[in-house]
C-alpha cells in the first residue's frame, strides 16, 4: 500500500487547468463553428453583417476563463487535501507492478514472403 500524503498545489492546479481548457476547447469549438455557420444566413436574411469575432471573442473567454477557474478551485482542493491528510494520513492506495506486452515478432529475410498479386494481362484473346 502507498498513501498519498499530499499534492503539490502549484503543479497539480496547473496540469488540472490546462485539461480544463483543452477539454472546453474540444467541447466548444464545434458548438462556435455551428453558431457561426447559422448566424451568417440568420443575419443575412434581417440584412445586418454577420461579425464572426464576437464568437471567437467568446470561445477564447469561456476557455480561458474554465481554466482559471479550474485553477483556482483545484488550488483550493488540494491544499484543503494536504491538511486533511496531515491529520488523517491521506488515501491509500494499491499499485500493481504490470510487465510490459511481449515484443511483436520482428520481420526477417527469412520470413516467407506473401505470394505475387494476379495481374491483370492486356492480351484479351483477339477480342
Amino acid at each position: 500500500m502507498y498513501r498519498i500524503r499530499r499534492f503539490g498545489v502549484i503543479k497539480t492546479a496547473t496540469v488540472v487547468a490546462v485539461m480544463y481548457m483543452v477539454i472546453v476547447a474540444l467541447f466548444l469549438v464545434p458548438f462556435l463553428l455551428l453558431a457561426a455557420a447559422v448566424g451568417g444566413p440568420i443575419a443575412a436574411g434581417r440584412g445586418e453583417p454577420f461579425d464572426l469575432s464576437g464568437i471567437v471573442i467568446l470561445g477564447l473567454i469561456a476557455i480561458v476563463g474554465y481554466g482559471l477557474l479550474g485553477w483556482i478551485f483545484t488550488a483550493i482542493a488540494c491544499a484543503i487535501y494536504n491538511l486533511a491528510a496531515r491529520w488523517v494520513g491521506g488515501i491509500e492506495v494499491q499499485l500493481v507492478d504490470v510487465a510490459p506486452p511481449p515484443p511483436l515478432p520482428a520481420w526477417t529475410a527469412a520470413t516467407p514472403a506473401s505470394p505475387p498479386a494476379p495481374s491483370v494481362h492486356a492480351d484479351r484473346g483477339g477480342v
